[in-house]
């Protein structure tokens, strides 16, 4: 018998990973040529990057003749930038807003994939508004029927997914940085959903961006989401947010200090500043969900020109400060990665020991926001 791999044998935890970001592209491609009507698909997109060259959707996909077509527009490893991957999201999206079947068929998938990966705990992402109708990403009005419904299809997924692999997965629902509209129904949703037996929602986020920090010059996003995690606190609904991306390492303290996180998505600006680290981070025990892939492919990190120098990665720095932090896929499709790819790199080309990252996945557990009796039964098999 061939043994497996260290990366593929280790038990797992993932506490980031973006299910808009994990799709399965069969599926997806499945539907574009056998259920989708495409003239519903919008034609020409906007890109704020290039505004004046809008992106046809609707042509893109309909000039699809194979799945390896369709992956190639949903995927964007090598290109190392954070409007590659934008782009991405915005040619598939359309093809699952609003499809409850096929959202829940995909969240079944994710859950087979983590049990193929032996993670045997996940906190998934997304936000439910952007998701519920074809029409969220340009317009502002998605009712709350239509994003709880997405939240119906995506935990039915899960729970047969869970049910039938014996693995378990939580939800987190992601606040959009600039839909601060939203913000308030996605903290009335988490608190709908916390009570589930299975797959509940055990926290919230906001993605997308972190303009919402600055209050100064941006007020109208500020207030909203600031609003939404105190409301979030008061529920006794645990808070974790995307800061210190490819952003101000400020942004991180913010994070913390104002809006109460107890975990940071990314956090590679932070990583530069070891006092800063020990005295926001460690000695509050605050938690870094790494995405190593992601952080090349969208320039949270630089990675040192042609041949990225992981030695040199966030998160040796992290780890020598010894913060708590985890290690992540994000955008497993989009990046065309996986968890197992991911501890592939640490171990590597980061040269982090095993040892070492067994104890990551003890301090991912310990940090995720699933019930002490949850964390007592999966530490005792990490």
């Amino acid at each position: 018998m061939v043994e497996k791999p260290f990366e593929a044998s280790i038990p797992k935890v993932e506490l980031h990973v973006h299910f808009d970001g994990a799709l399965a592209n069969d599926l997806l491609y499945k539907h574009l040529t056998a259920d989708c009507d495409t003239s519903s698909l919008p034609n020409d997109v906007f890109l704020p990057w290039e505004p004046d060259k809008p992106l046809q959707v609707r042509s893109l996909l309909e000039s699809c003749k194979s799945l390896s077509e369709f992956n190639c527009l949903c995927q964007c490893k090598g290109e190392r930038s954070l409007n590659a991957m934008l782009q991405c999201f915005e040619i598939f999206s359309p093809l699952v807003r609003g499809q409850f079947k096929l959202l829940e068929e995909n969240a079944f998938s994710f859950v087979r994939n983590q049990s193929r990966q032996n993670v045997l705990y996940t906190e998934v992402r997304y936000s439910p508004h952007f998701l519920a109708t074809i029409d969220a990403s340009t317009s502002t009005k998605v009712k709350l029927g239509e994003a709880r419904a997405v939240v119906e299809a995506i935990t039915s997924g899960l729970q047969r997914g869970c049910k039938e692999f014996g693995v378990v997965v939580n939800q987190l629902l992601c606040c959009i940085n600039w839909r601060p509209e939203w913000a308030d129904e996605v903290v009335e949703l988490a608190k709908d959903f916390r009570g589930l037996p299975s797959c509940a929602v055990v926290g919230v986020d906001i993605a997308a961006g972190e303009e919402h920090f600055d209050s100064i010059n941006f007020p109208l996003l500020h207030r909203p989401h600031y609003d939404a995690m105190q409301k979030a606190a008061s529920l006794g609904i645990p808070v974790t947010l995307h800061a210190g991306e490819n952003a101000d390492p400020e942004n991180v303290r913010k994070a913390v200090l104002k809006y109460g996180a107890r975990r940071i998505g990314h956090g590679y600006r932070a990583s530069d500043d070891p006092k800063f680290l020990k005295s926001v981070c460690v000695d509050r025990n605050i938690h870094f969900e790494v995405c190593p892939t992601s952080s090349l492919e969208t320039g949270g990190w630089i990675g040192g020109g042609g041949a990225a120098n992981w030695k040199k990665h966030p998160l040796v720095k992290m780890l020598k400060a010894k913060c708590s932090l985890s290690i992540n896929s994000d955008d497993p499709t989009v990046f065309k990665t996986s968890l197992n790819e991911e501890m592939s790199i640490v171990r590597n080309d980061m040269m982090v020991t095993e040892d070492d990252i067994r104890g990551i996945m003890r301090k991912a557990m310990e940090a995720s926001f699933a019930t002490e009796e949850t964390k007592r039964l999966i530490l005792a098999k990490l």
